[in-house]
């Protein structure tokens, strides 16, 4: 009886697969929402352990990538929950094996969240919490996103953001002596 108590707990807090779907193809294109389909069934089956079938949707996927040249790269261990949005057919996207991604999160192309390998494996979870908001480009590496927050376009973030934060990259700074700094901003195209 507590296992059917708790499993309806669980229903009636977080969507099932069919309406995480639904919900995904309202909010994506095509191409977003292949992606995202491919990730929940892969991460469905990493969760019950089906090890067999999980290779088969892995090799599927890789194909099916291969042939519509969708170039996203979301491991099917991250948790990403729902209302996710992925303008630009999430070009150039890396999700990393140890994200986990709250609810109603937008996600640019070029947006990288990956991870330190210099840090313990305990501290290298990279979190983004609800409502935030990723441009393109921004990294975001072994760190928590607070609730409400925006990362501006090719930030990249390596420390905890708290809640309702606007995060812009910064400057480059050059030091010229050890009495004297001045930031300077470099083009991109400049060599």
């Amino acid at each position: 009886m507590a296992k059917l108590r708790d499993g309806a707990a669980r229903s009636m807090s977080e969507p099932g697969l069919g309406e995480l779907l639904k919900v995904d193809r309202k909010m994506n294109s095509t191409r977003s929402f292949l992606i995202l389909l491919m990730y929940r069934i892969c991460h469905s089956l990493y969760e019950k352990k089906s090890r067999f079938r999980l290779g088969v949707m892995v090799f599927v996927r890789n194909v099916l990538f291969l042939l519509l040249s969708l170039d996203a790269q979301i491991s099917y261990k991250a948790k990403i929950g729902h209302h996710i949005r992925l303008p630009h057919s999430a070009m150039g996207v890396v999700i990393s094996p140890y994200a986990v991604i709250h609810n109603n999160i937008t996600i640019f192309h070029q947006v990288t969240l990956g991870v330190n390998e210099n840090l313990p494996v305990e501290r290298q979870q990279i979190v983004i919490e609800d409502d935030c908001y990723l441009s393109a480009g921004c990294k975001i590496i072994s760190c928590r996103v607070g609730a409400g927050s925006r990362i501006a376009p090719n930030a990249v973030v390596y420390k905890d953001v708290p809640e309702g934060s606007l995060c812009f990259p910064v400057n480059q700074m050059t030091v010229r002596n050890s009495h004297q700094a001045e930031f300077v901003s470099v083009s991109r195209n400049e060599g």
